[in-house]
């Protein structure tokens, strides 16, 4: 019975150490996907509302390949220059969205397409109606973006692999698609300065 407990309670710890909350909303995310690590998370607030949780992850390998001169620099001292790094190089990211409410999914597809929009230097705009159809195409007709839904952005050079709750719903091919949905997160605009310096002290540990 002792052993038992013993192995039940190391199982609940190794859920623990390797998972993290996001302490406004209480959602939690894995410390890695898609073989990527958990680099930062944050808040999506509209006005005093909590839209969603996002979590961003890279690979550890590739950012110390691509960021390694950024090693030794203090979190709070980094610049504008590690950001428009992290969103140029090349290292696979994921970026994962959980719903601390429920919106519409017009709605969503809507907001995240008027964000990356604007950040796309005014190029390659087809590929935003693909985004935000990829994106509804996860959702039954008369669905809604549900408390606890989940959306993933695997990002990797030019390409774009979109999920709702696990199920790939399309591949948009577009860098700048692809650089405007980080921007979103890592701009001076940011949309989560919470989930921006988090990043950055996820990032620069891996270093």
């Amino acid at each position: 019975m002792m052993t038992r407990s013993l192995v039940l309670a190391a199982a609940v710890l190794a859920t623990v150490v390797s998972a993290a909350k996001d302490s406004a909303t209480g959602i939690v995310f894995p410390d890695t996907y898609a073989g990527s690590k958990l680099a930062g998370l944050g808040t999506r607030y509209k006005g005093p509302l909590k839209i969603y949780s996002a979590a961003v992850y890279v690979s550890p390998s590739a950012a110390k390949f691509k960021l390694g001169k950024f090693k030794g620099v203090a979190p709070d001292a980094v610049k504008k220059d590690f950001f428009e790094a992290l969103v140029s190089s090349s290292a696979a990211k994921v970026i994962v969205l959980k719903m601390a409410m429920g919106i519409s999914k017009e709605k969503l597809a809507s907001a995240l397409s008027d964000s990356v929009r604007p950040r796309m230097g005014g190029g390659d705009l087809d590929a935003v109606p693909k985004f935000a159809g990829a994106i509804l195409s996860g959702f039954q007709p008369d669905g809604k973006a549900a408390s606890g839904t989940e959306l993933a952005f695997g990002l990797q050079g030019s390409s774009m692999c979109i999920t709702v709750n696990g199920k790939k719903c399309g591949t948009v091919k577009s860098a700048k698609l692809v650089d405007a949905l980080l921007k979103c997160y890592m701009d001076d605009k940011a949309v989560s300065p919470a989930l921006k310096r988090s990043c950055a002290q996820g990032v620069l540990s891996m270093l």
